[in-house]
This record gives structure tokens, sequence and C-alpha cells, in this order.
């Protein structure tokens, strides 16, 4: 009896102590000092993404801009310890990177970084990936390209071994075959595209900074495929001054809204089942010239799904 009764009141103890905690924890954050570290305020959708967190988000907040800064560590950090920022939300690859270098034990969101996974990522790292979640344009493919069957994909082992391999069980539950091709670097870009194009119905173009090398590189695939009568589908919708027959992208001022939220469910201590979030809303473009220029069949009853259209 006397044990049960030592473990009962232990037990009370220790529930008692870890209430008192998140009491405490949660009248610190009751009004949070958020940071938000921009890498370049100046680029457009950076700014939309910065505007659309700091409208839903109440609270204190702080900015730093790194367009055109040449803070080095030591004077960064020190803006950074004077804020004392319970939070701090990263917008693109370079704030994410200094952030992450100086900032420590505390909860750190970034967004609007392209493929996330190159990145160090801690227990306290949350954040909005760029990319969308493979099943949305796989399904929009599938049911608006009724004849198309087969997707190229070229990528590079190092950084979209795992994306492909998952992409590529998920292209068959929507009757869609996925070929990949591997490229290990810059220069094996033309001998890998002209096999894949050889045994594909499309090109489907991902974020691979090894594929995407530079505008060079992105030219030559526009080109390569648009002299085999092969339709480009891609992952922004910059591609489409390319030619791209279909872009579909994040939609930027949800990410805005979205990395809010998250901010706010790390603030109350509400469940995150998912550390890092795929986009929830997405903006799509079909260059019908092109559609028409390939001679591609497509399903009109899904037109309603495309947000823009070129004609």
């Amino acid at each position: 009896m006397y044990n049960r009764r030592t473990k009962v009141f232990f037990k009370t103890l220790a529930l008692s102590s870890l209430l008192c905690s998140q009491i405490a924890w949660s009248a610190e954050f009751a009004d949070a000092r958020v940071l938000i570290i921009n890498s370049d305020k100046s680029v457009g959708k950076y700014a939309t993404i910065h505007n659309e967190f700091k409208s839903e988000l109440s609270g204190q907040q702080f900015e730093i801009d790194l367009h055109g800064e040449t803070l080095n560590p030591q004077t960064l950090k020190k803006q950074i310890d004077k804020i004392h920022p319970h939070l701090v939300y990263t917008i693109g690859s370079k704030a994410y990177l200094q952030a992450s270098t100086l900032i420590k034990g505390k909860p750190l969101i970034f967004s609007s970084m392209i493929n996330w996974r190159r990145f160090p990522i801690e227990t306290n790292t949350y954040g909005i990936a760029l990319e969308l979640s493979v099943v949305v344009p796989l399904y929009i493919y599938s049911y608006l390209f009724p004849d198309i069957r087969t997707l190229g994909v070229l990528y590079s082992k190092e950084h979209n071994q795992q994306w492909f391999e998952s992409a590529a069980s998920q292209a068959k539950d929507v009757g869609i075959s996925l070929y990949g091709q591997t490229v290990a670097n810059p220069e094996d870009l033309t001998g890998a595209l002209n096999q894949l194009i050889a045994k594909v119905d499309a090109i489907w173009l991902i974020s691979d900074p090894i594929v995407l090398f530079n505008a060079v590189h992105v030219q030559k695939i526009f080109a390569e495929s648009a002299a085999k009568q092969k339709p480009i589908f891609a992952y922004n919708t910059l591609f489409s001054k390319y030619g791209a027959v279909l872009t579909i992208a994040a939609d930027i001022p949800t990410m805005g809204v979205q990395a809010a939220g998250l901010v706010s469910d790390i603030i109350e201590q509400q469940p995150i089942t998912d550390k890092v979030q795929f986009p929830a809303g997405s903006h799509s473009i079909l260059n019908l010239k092109k559609v028409q220029e390939y001679g591609i069949k497509i399903n009109h009853a899904a037109l309603f799904q495309i947000e823009e259209i070129i004609q």
C-alpha cells in the first residue's frame, strides 16, 4: 500500500510540475515575439508571402530584410538577440541558412525554399514546402490529358531519388507510368534528355539544381522537347514563358497564410502532425496554343481546374 501511495504521490507531483511548466510557457507566449527574416523583400513573391503572413498573425512582429545587406554573422546575431524573439519565420534559402546557424533552441519556421530536404533540419524546425504533393499534379495530368500515359522525369540521385521513387509509386494509382533518367552533373543533361524523350509522351520538369543548372540548360530542355513535339509539364508558372504546356505551382499568398497558421499552432501548443507541410493551394496555367500545336487531346470537362489559360 505504501508503494502504491508513493507512486501516486510522485505521479501527481510530476503532473503538477508539467502543468505548471505549460502554464508558464503559455504565459510567456501569450504575446509572442515573432521575427520574420526575409531573404530579399524586393522579390515580388517573397514580399507577397511576407505580407500575407503578417496580416494573418497577431502579436508582436519584427522584421529583418537581408536584401542588399552585407551583415556578417556576428552583426546579424546582435540584431536577433536585441529583438529576443520567441519564434523565427524565414522566407527563402538565404534567410533560413543564416537563421539556422545563429538561432538555437527556438522554433524556426521556413518557407520558399527549393528542395528543403537539402538543408539542415533540426528537431524544432517546421515549414511549408515549396513543392506541391505529387498527388496534385499527377491527378490533373491524368484527368486533363487522357492520352498521355507516360511521363519522363530528369533528376539527380543526390537531390531527388527519394522523391522519384515515391512519385513513381503514386503515378501508378492514376494510371500513369513514370520513367526517370538520372543526371549526375550538368554536362550529362543532353544525353539524358534525348534518352528520356524517346520513350515518353511528355516531360515532367521538377525542381532539381543539377538538371536546372542555369538558364541555358532550361532553354535546352524546352528546345529539344519542342523539336520532338513532346509537351513539358512544370512546377513553376515562370516556365510558361519558355513554352510549358501546363504549369502547376504552389499558390504564394496561401503559403503565407499557411505559415501563419503553423506559427499559431506552435504558440498555442496545438498538436502538429506534419512538421513540414505541403502547400495548401495551387495555381495552374494551361498553354492552349501549345496544346493545339502538339495536337494533344484534352478533356474539356477538366478545364474548370485551371486558373489561367493562354489562348
